[in-house]
């Protein structure tokens, strides 16, 4: 006979099957810290396993520890001792803290060791212990930085193999929970000091919100949940305008909403770094200050790279490097000349050599250059020409050139020549090679 479940892993039970958390076979890590969120999660998820809830789940923990107070040894012995009360394979390690923000530095650090256990273990899902309670805090410490609708979506029940089965629980109830069962948890002592946001927010905010609110927990956490929905749909309009490269283009991008701009500039702002913060605000009104302007122009953003719009496109890559100068090569007939100090060379052939103004030179470009390609109509300055047929700025500096003083002659690397030199006259040839 299956035993009767407690309601507070029942209640949990309800959110994994309505939030599609976990499926049927998943082998599950849990994040175990040995405070009461993640015991609480951690016995939960044991009770559900052995009442046959959720079939073909295996259950397994780590506790991380961080080095950052002492204690940590006893912690670790309470979590093995917690996994081996319920059935739950346990390993602990010790990560190494980078320089920066403590707090991030040590979430980013503990996730990595999560992620490599996961794979060690075989395990499919990675559970944290964020509840309810977590879920409000973060929102009202994100609605005091001004957050838009996507911080104000909290934090995600699921994202990718992390899941947040206690995200519709209340701390409270975890404690009720562990005390009935009789399950030990420990205190970080850390949660006491008024040396970080959160905890200040807890011990001295929060008690006045839920005076005048009692169902502030609630609704906050529904709120998130709300945005999160918003969010979504903003995202899914955003999606195929930045496709899958760091560049987008401008009259689509132009005619959506704002929210759904700053969508696809954050979509490209992932792309290019390959993360997805470090682009504030400030950053984003920028660009969107660009996408408004009819004409080229360039913003500066963290990581080293740019923003660009230019030739009908937003693009976010790193800044062009300026070319050098190719110093000027004397070419006297048709031959094999090699670059220096580029490597690769250029191949000039003519099918009438006389028809050709010898002697010329291969050079990068100067002001005053002056083109006029075969087939044309017309002279004007190179720089026009090359703005013209959209060649970025950062390119044309490093175009080879085959010129006799101030008219361009040919430009290799983009295949034409000037006028009087193509097929139906001198048939000159001009290739450029690359180094191997």
């Amino acid at each position: 006979m299956r035993k009767k479940l407690h309601p507070y892993p029942a209640a949990v039970l309800e959110t994994i099957r309505r939030r599609r958390l976990l499926a049927a076979g998943d082998r599950v890590l849990v994040a175990l810290s040995a405070g009461p969120d993640s015991t609480a999660l951690l016995a939960s998820l044991a009770e559900l396993r052995d009442a046959g809830c959720l079939p073909g789940m295996a259950l397994a923990a780590l506790y991380v520890d961080h080095g950052l107070r002492p204690g940590g040894a006893d912690e670790a012995g309470s979590a093995k001792s917690v996994c081996e009360r319920l059935g739950v394979t346990f390993e602990s390690v010790r990560v190494r803290i980078g320089p920066g923000n403590v707090q991030a530095e040590a979430r980013r650090a503990r996730y990595a060791a999560l992620r490599t256990a996961a794979l060690r273990a075989g395990a499919t899902r990675i559970a944290t212990g964020h509840t309810r309670t977590d879920q409000a805090e973060t929102v009202l410490l994100r609605l005091l930085r001004g957050a838009g609708a996507r911080g104000l979506a909290g934090i995600p029940p699921r994202r990718g193999a992390i899941v947040r089965p206690l995200i519709d629980r209340s701390r409270a109830e975890g404690l009720v929970y562990l005390a009935e069962r009789g399950v030990p948890w420990r205190t970080d002592p850390t949660n006491a000091t008024p040396r970080f946001a959160r905890n200040r927010l807890r011990l001295e905010v929060w008690p006045a919100i839920t005076a005048l609110a009692p169902a502030a927990e609630r609704a906050i956490a529904r709120a998130a949940d709300l945005a999160r929905e918003d969010e979504r749909a903003l995202a899914r309009i955003a999606r195929p305008l930045a496709g899958e490269a760091a560049s987008a283009a401008l009259e689509p991008l132009r005619a959506l909403p704002v929210a759904a701009r700053r969508r696809v500039v954050r979509r490209l702002w992932a792309r290019a770094s390959g993360r997805r913060d470090g682009l504030e605000l400030h950053h984003v009104d920028a660009i969107l200050a660009l996408v408004r302007r009819d004409r080229p122009g360039t913003a500066t953003l963290p990581e080293g790279l740019v923003a660009r719009c230019r030739y009908g496109r937003l693009q976010i890559a790193l800044p062009g490097e300026r070319s050098t100068p190719l110093p000027p090569m004397e070419v006297a007939a048709p031959g094999r000349y090699t670059l220096p100090g580029r490597g690769g060379a250029v191949e000039i052939a003519a099918a009438h050599v006389g028809a050709v103004p010898w002697p010329l030179s291969l050079r990068t470009r100067r002001p005053g250059d002056r083109w006029r390609p075969d087939g044309g109509r017309g002279s004007k300055t190179l720089k026009r020409w090359l703005i013209d047929r959209k060649v970025p700025r950062e390119r044309r500096d490093g175009l080879v050139l085959l010129a006799r003083e101030s008219d361009v002659l040919a430009i290799p690397e983009l295949s034409v020549v000037a006028a009087g030199l193509g097929p139906g006259g001198a048939g000159l040839s001009v290739r450029l090679e690359s180094a191997p």
